[in-house]
């Protein structure tokens, strides 16, 4: 990989701000492309039956943020 720091960073907020979202772009492809590890697949799993059994137990973004702001 080669590439020139200091020809980045003479780039203008626009062509910087253009290159960061490709570069993030190209870093979700790739993240997209690896395969969900088991660990991660169990977790969702009992997320998911944890909220099927228990569909009450849990409280709106606003009622969150009210509990946390007032702290």
């Amino acid at each position: 990989m080669s590439f020139d720091k200091n020809e980045i960073l003479q780039l203008n907020t626009e062509e910087k701000r253009l290159l960061a979202f490709e570069l993030l772009d190209s870093i979700d492809e790739e993240f997209a492309r690896q395969p969900i590890p088991e660990w991660k697949k169990r977790l969702i799993e009992e997320r998911i039956a944890l909220d099927k059994n228990n569909p009450s137990d849990v409280i709106s973004w606003s009622e969150l943020r009210k509990k946390y702001d007032a702290q």
